[in-house]
This record gives structure tokens, C-alpha cells and sequence, in this order.
């Protein structure tokens, strides 16, 4: 009673009777369950009209073993060849981060501000105000959505729609692009239109259309990435053919945000031709288990990739704890990754452990005693801990780097060593986190060789591959560190300047 959608990037299913709006083509399968449908001549039309170059794709569109298509190289693509770069069909806050106050054009979370007198939403200043995109969306809730007697609180209800709004504001030819991408009958309970609708009257055909969008935003968009120097709403984007991306806990590909809100899709190793070109949905360090089950409740299926098969997970042990038996110097690893009923035993000396009594002790780490008591230095809990503090320190109030006693520094150049070996033993090749570690990595051993300018010639190569590395990685990316491109010119390979000047930037 299950049928699988023959368009879209996930291999998600869909139940008999998953939404269908009116504007979409369909047909009946030979079973009689509703099939989207689509002209597959102006498939590529459609898709390419999104794309900043759609001249000599490196990418075709086929029929994936992950289940639904996804998208395979035509030919060979090198580490660091930007495959492709698409524009959003829309953007917006995302919805779950909505109570914060922010303008609606702009994104800015504001202090102060105000809200329009006609439709309420809440603008930072008159250009925001008299703007197209403000002006369009007012008419639209003036002209559909009637409050109701006693309507109060709208504005955060509204702010949590602004995605649904935006499409709704999507012309006939842009709603086209909606049939090509993959949805499911998924969360039936949807908080944010009950909230809007015990505010508003709204009409019944926009109703079933915003419960489609939410179907399609929760499997196909993409949280797009903060500028840290800027103080906006968290955003989410409907990115045409990133969404046929399908995913990987050891992907090939790494995302790109610019300023512009494109999404450029960069190779993080050499892909070969015929190859599935592969995004990941999830946090590269979470463990197996934190992996699959956050994939099933937000992507809603099982990943059965390599390293969620592995136990040892490509021999990070990311998942291990430490064997229950105190005199034991072994650790405890799935006997089965991909059953979560499955038992766990000790690979040094084979005790046996109940998958229940693994869950509850993943339940109690909450603390630091409790991490040194159940689990080893190769999970990922004290990894994600290492990461965090890895970040952190040189760059929040009170730790700056030129403020950071010797023993810090060396713990920052430390954590930062450790965490880039875990993701290289994981073969995600050139990651976005891999370019952030590199930058913090040259970042404290530049700051050793400010403070002891005779161990520069001693490191000096190690500063400048690493900033070249972070910078090839991370260049354009609109969460990049705002001081990249100045730490490369100074103190990259290319520099010319005498030592002395080298270091000035990082004294200003």
C-alpha cells in the first residue's frame, strides 16, 4: 500500500493519498495510486532556467539505487571542480526559528522596528517597507487571509508562514518546478497553518496547497548557511536541482552559500564518470545511531550508506562505548549497525550488551563524569565537545588568540590536529568542516609564530598550506571567516612581504 514517487532526490515513500494539488499533472498506475507526472522534455528546461551556467552539465539526471534519481557525473569531475550552481526557487526563515522579531525583506533581527499598518508584518526601515517584495506580499494577505474577531499574536504566526507565503506568491511556470520534486504524506499535524488558521480565514484550495509545500520543503530544502559579521534570521532555501542531490554519511560534494543565496555544489574528491554525485543531510561526527535516526524523523527513511553498515565506521569508532566490565580495556560496538535492536559486544573480550540498556546508557550522558565513566575518547559526543572547543577558543570574548596563555594555544592546535584526523580517516575528502579546521589549525600556529618569531622559518610552511587549503575550501562561502582572504594575502604561499609585516594584521 506504499508507492514511490518516480520524481525527486530522496528515496522517501508515499502513501495512497498524499496530497495532490490541482495544478499538477497526474495519472494513475496500473494499481490506481496517484502518480505525479511531468513533461519530461521541458524537465532539463526547467531545471537549467535555475542554474548560473547550464552550458556542458558535468551531471545527468537518472534512476539511483539510493531509490528515486539523483544525479551521476558525465564525466570525470577533479577534487574542488565546482559541479554546478543553482539559484533558489525560494527563500525564507525558517519556520522553527520564527519567534525571533526580523524584517521580513532583509532578514535583520531587529530591536526596533514596525510593523505595516495594512498587513502586519514587520519591516526594519522604509526601504524595507516600500520594497517590491514587501508591497506584493502585503497585497496578497490583505486580498486572501481575513483576521478573525479577537486576532491577536499574528505577526509571529505570520513570520512562521512567510515560507508557505512565498510560495503561494509563485507563478504557474515556477509552480511547474513543484512536480519535479519528491514529497510525502508526512507529519500530519501541521502547528504552524493550525495557528495561521485559528488567526486567519483562509481559503481551502491554499490550505491544501501550504500542506503540499510543507511536504516538499521538509524533504527537498536546505539550511542555508549564516554570515557570522551579520545578525539575520536563520534562512532555509528550495534549491531546484541540489534537491536531487541524494545523501551520504561519506559524500563527494560540499555546499557553498553566497551572499546572493546561490548554492554552488563544489566535489570534495575526485568523482568518476558514471559516479552518484552525493550530499550529506546530517552532521559529519554524529555517530550511526544519532545519524540514522535524525535522517528518519527529518528525511523519513533508514540510510543503508557504507559507513552506516561499518561498525567500526571506517574505524573512527565514532558510536563506541566502553566495555561494562571495569577490568576490560575494550570497547562496545552494534554487532548489526542497521538494527537498532541489535545487541553490542565488546571487541576485546566479547562481553555482551542489550541493545535497551545501550539506549538508556546514551541517554544519561549529560555530564562530563558521566562521558569519562561510559564512553571512550573515539565517540562522537567527545568529539562534536573537541570540535566546539576547537572553535571557540581565540575567537569569543576573553579567549582572543593574542590573549590566550601558552598552555590554550596549545590545547586550540591540539583539538584542531585531532578532529582534522577523524575527518580524514572518514574520507569525506575537502568538507566545509575540514576548511573550517584548517583555518583554525593556521590560526594558532600563526599566533605561535607572532609570539616567538624564531619559530616561524621553523613552521612557516605548515601556516602557509594550511590557510591556502582553508581558503580554496571555504572561498565565497558566506559563512567563511571575514578575515580569510586577508590571512591568505599575508600570510599565505604567495606572500612577498618581510616577516615583520607579515604579522601585522593580526595586531591591528
Amino acid at each position: 500500500r506504499v508507492m514511490y514517487i518516480v520524481v525527486g532526490g530522496l528515496a522517501a515513500s508515499v502513501s495512497r493519498g498524499a496530497l495532490h494539488p490541482p495544478w499538477l499533472p497526474a495519472h494513475k498506475s496500473s494499481s490506481g495510486s496517484p502518480v505525479m507526472a511531468h513533461p519530461a522534455a521541458n524537465e532539463t528546461l526547467l531545471l537549467t532556467a535555475y542554474l548560473e551556467d547550464p552550458a556542458q552539465p558535468l551531471w545527468i539526471i537518472k534512476r539511483s539505487n539510493l531509490g528515486g534519481r539523483g544525479l551521476f557525473a558525465t564525466r570525470p569531475i577533479k577534487k574542488g571542480t565546482q559541479i554546478f550552481k543553482n539559484k533558489p526557487l525560494v527563500v525564507a526563515p525558517r519556520a522553527d526559528r520564527a519567534g525571533d522579531t526580523y524584517c521580513c525583506v532583509c532578514y535583520q533581527v531587529v530591536v526596533t522596528y514596525s510593523a505595516c499598518e495594512r498587513c502586519s508584518q514587520i519591516t526594519c526601515s522604509e526601504e524595507c517597507n516600500t520594497s517590491l517584495e514587501h508591497k506584493t506580499e502585503c497585497e496578497f494577505i490583505i486580498n486572501n487571509w481575513k483576521p478573525k474577531p479577537d486576532c491577536d499574536n499574528f505577526r509571529k504566526v505570520l513570520a512562521q508562514m512567510q515560507i508557505y507565503l512565498r510560495f503561494l506568491l509563485l507563478s504557474e511556470e515556477q509552480k511547474l518546478m513543484l512536480s519535479l520534486l519528491q514529497n510525502s504524506d508526512i507529519d500530519a499535524k501541521f502547528e504552524e497553518l493550525e495557528e495561521l488558521c485559528a488567526k486567519y480565514v483562509i481559503p481551502d484550495e491554499q490550505i491544501s496547497f501550504m500542506h503540499f509545500i510543507h511536504s516538499i520543503i521538509k524533504i527537498n530544502s536546505f539550511r542555508i548557511a549564516n554570515n557570522p559579521q551579520e545578525r539575520k534570521i536563520a534562512l532555509r532555501g528550495l534549491y531546484p536541482l541540489s534537491a536531487f542531490l541524494n545523501h551520504s554519511c561519506v559524500p563527494n560534494t560540499r555546499n557553498v552559500f553566497h551572499s546572493d543565496y546561490t548554492m554552488a555544489v563544489y566535489a570534495t574528491k575526485d568523482i568518476e564518470a558514471g559516479e552518484e554525485i552525493l550530499t550529506c543531510y546530517t552532521g559529519l561526527l554524529l555517530c550511526t545511531p544519532a545519524r540514522r535516526c535524525q535522517l528518519y524523523k527529518t528525511k523519513h527513511f533508514w540510510c543503508k550508506c557504507k559507513r552506516c553498515k561499518d561498525n567500526t565506521e571506517i574505524g573512527t569508532k565514532l558510536s563506541a562505548l566502553k566495555c561494562f566490565d571495569k577490568e576490560c580495556v575494550g570497547i562496545l560496538l552494534p554487532t548489526s549497525p542497521l538494527d537498532p535492536r541489535a545487541e553490542w559486544c565488546c571487541d576485546n573480550c566479547a562481553n555482551k550488551v542489550p541493545c535497551d540498556k545501550i539506549s538508556m546508557i546514551q541517554g544519561i550522558l549529560g555530564s562530563l563524569q558521566d562521558l569519562a565513566n561510559f564512553i571512550p575518547y573515539s565517540n562522537h559526543i567527545f568529539i562534536d565537545l573537541r570540535l566546539r572547543l576547537a572553535l571557540k577558543i581565540g575567537f569569543t570574548e576573553g579567549l582572543k588568540l593574542n590573549e590566550l596563555s601558552e598552555s590554550r594555544l596549545a590545547l586550540k592546535e591540539s583539538l584542531c590536529r585531532g578532529t582534522l584526523r577523524t575527518v580524514a580517516a572518514l574520507g569525506v575528502g575537502d568538507a566545509h568542516l575540514r576548511g573550517l579546521l584548517l583555518y583554525h589549525l593556521h590560526a594558532a600556529l600563526a599566533e605561535r609564530a607572532r609570539r616567538s618569531p624564531d619559530l616561524y622559518e621553523e613552521i612557516k610552511s605548515e601556516i602557509e598550506s594550511t590557510i591556502e587549503q582553508a581558503y580554496n575550501i571555504l572561498q565565497g562561502d558566506i559563512s567563511a571567516p571575514p578575515d580569510l582572504e586577508l590571512r591568505r594575502r599575508y600570510l599565505g604561499p604567495g606572500c612577498d612581504k618581510p616577516q615583520e609585516e607579515r604579522f601585522f594584521i593580526l595586531d591591528a
